[in-house]
């Protein structure tokens, strides 16, 4: 027995369709879009932008207010559960809000000097106050020293 055995070689013996390939690639693709498409939940996806720290905004309180001289003072301004004690500079200037007699002495806070901070219990604390505090601080000063008539212009 001496035969030999011939290989089959598919390309020769079989007829391969290349339809046959795209029909079957196709349908396989749009069976995965299709649970892809099923499967993805595009409520669980929305964006939703990160949460910043909640605001929580300040309370602040005139404690007391001493004019030292015609262009300085000292102020002790309660700040939530701190007390802040800080000197400051003002100018005065005579002004009517454009109303024909009637006028009053406007002040404007030039500066605030060096902070102390104090807690309830009267301790030193570091000083936290901000550009907003500072800007709270000048407008109820201004506020309280043009309210109580501390000042007068020249």
């Amino acid at each position: 027995m001496n035969a030999k055995l011939n290989s089959i070689n598919p390309t020769v013996t079989h007829r391969v369709q290349p339809m046959g390939y795209l029909k079957v690639a196709a349908l396989s693709g749009l069976f995965a879009l299709g649970a892809i498409y099923l499967a993805y939940d595009q409520k669980a996806t929305e964006y939703k932008p990160p949460l910043a720290t909640e605001y929580i905004p300040s309370t602040y309180a005139v404690q007391t207010v001493e004019i030292t001289s015609l262009s300085t003072g000292y102020a002790v301004i309660q700040l939530n559960e701190f007390t802040v004690k800080f000197p400051f500079s003002y100018e005065t200037s005579p002004d009517s809000n454009g109303v024909p007699g009637y006028g009053f002495t406007a002040v404007e806070i030039t500066g605030l000097g060096e902070m102390t901070v104090l807690d309830e219990n009267g301790n030193p604390y570091l000083d936290f106050t901000d550009q907003i505090d500072h800007r709270q601080f000048n407008n109820l000063l201004v506020g309280f020293i043009e309210k109580n008539h501390l000042v007068e212009a020249i």
